[in-house]
């Protein structure tokens, strides 16, 4: 029997074009949400709407610009009224920067926590009046950099290590409202974004974030695993859980 955990409800993504976004709005429309789906790459979000119609009411999307203040407040108001209710967001939106510290420019130290930070605060400040009346719940995709740190990244980890304190916070303060905040860190996942990562100039690979070790995913996890988080994080299964830090990542940062 199909799991439906999302059926009546609404679901924003932020990041949905590609990767862990897209996963994430496969798998929440295949349990029944209507979506509201956000992101830079128009033509992407046209492709991911195409393939999440459920039959529910296609897909709403949404284009807008993280780096941008006023587009992801903008976006944010757009996706509350899409459907007339908003009961999950899932803060996927993210950039990942390499560069060795010393080289790293205000501009992009500024871009990053931007992308990566505070746009997703500002989500969570515009949705929250919204979630109060649906009894909802925000997910952030964070990161095992913002736990464990990560060499050549440090403006990245920085900005994970921020969001789930965020993420914590927002728990502590709007539990008697009834909303949950959770974050998922994932470690290496096979997205394009890494699968494009070429070695830098002068890099010390004794230093590089340690590999999953457990049988079959040696070579990182899929996006799905990541989804399925998500659906966990983000339905009625965890209507207990609020504040916390669910990582997947393969034993990739233990032992």
């Amino acid at each position: 029997m199909q799991c439906m955990r999302f059926e009546g409800k609404t679901a924003l993504i932020t990041g949905a074009a590609s990767g862990i976004g897209r996963a994430a709005a496969m798998r929440l429309s295949e349990e029944g949400a209507r979506l509201v789906l956000a992101d830079r790459d128009a033509a992407g979000l046209q492709d991911v709407a195409r393939a999440a119609d459920s039959g529910r009411g296609a897909p709403h999307i949404i284009q807008y610009d993280a780096a941008d203040a006023g587009s992801t407040a903008s976006m944010a108001a757009e996706a509350i009224t899409a459907f007339g209710r908003l009961d999950c967001v899932v803060c996927n939106a993210g950039i990942y920067r390499r560069a060795h510290f010393a080289d790293i420019g205000a501009d992009e130290w500024n871009t990053v926590l931007q992308v990566n930070l505070t746009s997703h605060a500002r989500i969570a400040q515009s949705t929250v009046p919204e979630l109060k009346k649906t009894g909802g719940n925000l997910v952030a995709i964070a990161s095992t950099a913002g736990l464990d740190g990560i060499a050549y990244a440090a403006h990245y980890a920085a900005a994970k290590a921020g969001l789930i304190a965020l993420i914590k916070s927002l728990a502590v303060e709007y539990a008697p409202d009834g909303i949950r905040f959770n974050a998922i860190c994932p470690g290496r996942v096979r997205t394009a974004i890494t699968a494009d990562l070429a070695p830098m100039e002068n890099q010390n690979d004794t230093l590089i974030v340690r590999p999953p070790r457990l049988a079959g995913h040696t070579q990182g996890g899929q996006p799905e695993d990541i989804a399925a988080g998500i659906a966990y994080l983000g339905s009625i299964d965890a209507q207990y859980v609020s504040g916390s830090v669910l990582v997947i990542d393969g034993t990739q940062t233990v032992g």
